[in-house]
């Protein structure tokens, strides 16, 4: 993880001073005015990171949803704040979606289908109120006038390294091939095409603060510390357990806080089915959340937006928050009707 949050913001970056994310908003778009629904870019964010991961949502749809914004004039933070969104609350609906789902699966050896049946309605029950409570607050439609044509060299040269790395992202697993070499081998591509080095991209201090943040937890908290609370399997305890797992996310990061449950149970159960939910769908309400949280704003500040602690919650929390109760809920639901 913290080595495709080193090749993934210069991989942005690459790309769009390729003009790549500016060519396929004005594709998206069309030429003259029209009108376009947001909804739509959010399910686009959504089935991205149910399919591909959360990764490829924020590097990939990001940058692009800052593009269509300023085709269209409108919102940028309010547009580029859909892959955020999605990256957690899609993030739970497969293995591959999120990096803490294909740890639990190959730990526990759980497959696709209980990933599935346990996950997917409370996967849907945030992505649908998430929704619901992000057109609250944003427009629903965009109104875009657009004059100029895409650049075909962008979008030739641009779509086959983004083509490249979808598929490096997919069947790279298979062959022992992590994310972040798929997304080094782009960089180095597109460094070769636009002659220049993105040092400045790199997010050294961030990765260096995760990694510290993670030693520290690793060392303070000792194994098997949530023994007992997760072998409790009654509907309440897996609301609390997915309550807890998201506040310790945002507290520590996700990854640390899910290997912390992972180390305390030998077997699936409900309880680590509610840790596992919890530490995905609730990871998005502080920076330190997730990586992917960090990866976004690196993106943001490379298009000029920087965004403090307390204006990055003022966007998250009246969205997440009902979001990731919603899909708490439905959890306790499903283990009341077994």
């Amino acid at each position: 993880m913290l080595a495709f949050l080193l090749a993934g913001v210069p991989l942005a970056a690459l790309l769009d001073r390729l003009g790549f994310f500016d060519s396929v908003a004005v594709l998206l778009l069309g030429r003259g005015q029209r009108r376009r629904s947001v909804f739509s870019l959010w399910v686009l964010a959504a089935l991205t990171t149910a399919v591909l991961n959360l990764d490829t949502t924020i590097v990939l749809l990001t940058p692009l949803y800052v593009r269509i914004a300023r085709h269209s004039e409108s919102d940028a933070l309010a547009l580029a704040a859909i892959p955020l969104f999605l990256a957690s609350f899609a993030s739970s609906a497969l293995p591959i979606s999120n990096l803490t789902t294909l740890i639990v699966v190959q730990r526990f050896d759980v497959d696709t289908f209980a990933v599935i049946s346990h996950l997917g309605l409370p996967t849907l029950a945030a992505s649908l109120v998430g929704w619901l409570m992000y057109r609250r607050r944003h427009p629903t439609t965009l109104n875009a006038v657009v004059q100029q044509a895409p650049d075909r060299r962008a979008l030739v040269i641009g779509g086959a390294v983004v083509g490249g790395v979808l598929v490096g992202f997919v069947l790279g697993p298979y062959f022992g091939i992590a994310a972040w070499v798929v997304a080094l081998a782009a960089d180095v591509i597109l460094m070769l095409v636009v002659r220049a080095v993105p040092w400045r991209e790199v997010p050294v201090t961030t990765a260096l603060l995760v990694t510290t943040i993670a030693a520290a937890v690793t060392v303070m908290v000792p194994e098997g510390t949530l023994n007992a609370p997760l072998h409790h399997s009654d509907a309440a305890s897996v609301g609390l357990l997915a309550i807890a797992a998201g506040a310790l996310a945002n507290a520590v990061n996700n990854l640390p806080a899910l290997l912390i449950g992972t180390d305390s149970v030998t077997s699936m159960n409900w309880g680590m089915w509610a840790w596992l939910l919890g530490v995905n769908v609730a990871a998005v309400l502080v920076p330190l959340g997730a990586l992917a949280n960090l990866l976004w704003l690196r993106i943001m500040r490379a298009e000029g937006m920087r965004i403090g602690v307390r204006r990055y919650m003022g966007i998250t929390v009246p969205v997440a928050l009902p979001a990731a109760a919603a899909a708490i809920v439905v959890l306790v639901a499903e283990r009341m009707a077994q």
